[in-house]
């Protein structure tokens, strides 16, 4: 007989819904020519204008090594710029250039379309039932400290 814990599916659940949620909006970013963690940082920078590096680290759920590959691939697009403040060199801003704001109103206007037709499916009340279970669930690290 399997050993099995009663709460190990969470883990598993949260994986296959983000994969079924993916397949939604891969073709859409393809088409653009971007990947899901590149879509992620301009999705945040439209969102929020400047960022601090570490800031968009932690939102974007990227490691700041992988983010540093990827902020390069957007500046040699043209889609992104870091600025420093002349009065501290050790912190480094990001924001979208008004090429990425393009990008982000087009694949925005896609991704929103994506999403109503999944809200249509699931009905607004449990589209945002889930929302704020997950923000309780990503606060979890601090409630448990």
């Amino acid at each position: 007989m399997p050993n099995q814990s009663k709460h190990a599916s969470i883990n598993i659940g949260l994986i296959q819904a983000r994969e079924a949620l993916m397949t939604q909006f891969r073709p859409i970013l393809n088409q653009a020519n971007i990947t899901d963690q590149q879509w992620r940082i301009i999705r945040l920078l439209a969102e929020n204008g400047t960022l601090d590096f570490q800031d968009l680290a932690n939102q974007a759920c990227i490691l700041r090594p992988s983010l540093t590959g990827i902020l390069t691939r957007l500046e040699k697009a043209g889609l992104a710029v870091r600025l420093k403040p002349s009065n501290d060199q050790r912190r480094v801003y990001l924001k979208l250039t008004q090429e990425g704001e393009k990008l982000y109103e087009t694949i925005g206007a896609q991704v929103d379309e994506r999403y109503d037709a999944i809200e249509k499916i699931l009905s607004k009340e449990k589209m945002l039932e889930l929302k704020e279970l997950l923000l309780q669930l990503a606060q979890i690290e601090q409630s448990l400290k």
